[in-house]
């Protein structure tokens, strides 16, 4: 796995006058046909000025990172905390890609003022050839943050006179939700990084499996009020695919359920004659939770609590 030595080296190569750099700008669109997204990416010439800025965000990224010291984990769908950076193979996100070869390639489509791509818009991406190696990053975007020409709700002051945009505006902030270098994927804003690529989309189809599932493994439960609570709740069927991930749910019986109702007090209705868990809407989380073996014990404090990230951080 990576770590902070590769971001080391990544800065050097940035701040390193002596070595060319080539930076260019691309537009991702996103658009929905039969029951799959279609992905297209979109460019045009990206004067010197701007490919300057873009480098200048991106080594703000690196250099932040570097300054915190931060953390390096494994990408988990169960763990959402951008107080790290997260590390997956690209190879393991299946819409990588669908955005990465134009860009890798030079072949995206050239990008046009048309109303169908505004629309559509759905990220943007910086791709930066050094040392005749690649870096790509990419920041979440929308319609909303582009400025058309002639638009009613801005004006464009210049010279002391007020008057309509004459091109078309699109705002670039200094943040960066991910980076592909050396195959692997550096995520920072773990929400973005899921939306730009569809990743979320692997675990909201697979529910339904998930469920089917449960439904044998844990044959005294409600699972209607399940799947109702989890259908409703894209958090929770993120902890459904952690806990079909990681499969700690099969070393749970019947007895190994009720015994963490009763340690960690979850306030479950437990009918042991009948050998039937109760499940209510609102206990579907503590349940799910117990499945995805979240309560944890201070061998210390002998206090019993919830584990929001039990995974080492590695450097």
């Amino acid at each position: 796995m990576a770590a902070i030595t590769d971001i080391n080296a990544l800065l050097r190569l940035f701040n390193d006058v002596t070595i060319d750099k080539t930076t260019n700008l691309y537009m991702i669109t996103r658009k929905k046909e039969t029951d799959t997204f279609v992905y297209k990416v979109l460019t045009a010439e990206t004067l010197n000025e701007v490919a300057e800025q873009l480098n200048n965000i991106i080594v703000n990224h690196l250099s932040k990172i570097q300054s915190q010291n931060k953390e390096f984990r494994v990408y988990d769908i169960d763990d959402s905390t951008d107080d790290y950076v997260q590390i997956i193979n690209k190879n393991d996100v299946p819409a990588t890609s669908n955005l990465l070869t134009p860009i890798i390639n030079n072949s995206a489509d050239p990008f046009i003022s048309e109303s169908e791509i505004f629309s559509s818009l759905w990220a943007y991406a910086v791709q930066t050839e050094i040392n005749n190696k690649k870096l790509v990053w990419f920041r979440k975007y929308s319609k909303g943050k582009v400025l058309k020409k002639g638009f009613k709700d801005a004006v464009l002051f210049r010279d002391g006179k007020f008057s309509k945009i004459e091109h078309d505006v699109f705002q670039i902030d200094e943040k960066v939700d991910c980076f592909i270098w050396n195959d692997e994927i550096y995520i920072s804003q773990h929400h973005n990084f899921e939306k730009i690529f569809s990743y979320d989309d692997q675990y909201e189809e697979k529910v339904g499996e998930a469920l089917e599932v449960i439904k044998e493994s844990f044959s005294y439960i409600d699972h209607e009020s399940l799947q109702l609570y989890v259908e409703k709740d894209s958090i929770q069927k993120r902890k459904l695919a952690a806990i079909m991930h990681n499969g700690v749910y099969k070393k749970y019986g019947f007895n190994e359920v009720v015994a963490t109702i009763e340690k960690y007090n979850l306030d479950i209705e437990v009918n042991t004659q009948e050998q039937k868990v109760n499940l209510t809407p609102k206990d579907s989380r503590r349940f799910l939770k117990i499945l995805n073996d979240d309560y944890l014990r201070s061998e210390v404090t002998k206090v019993r609590y919830e584990s929001i990230a039990k995974r080492k951080g590695q450097r």
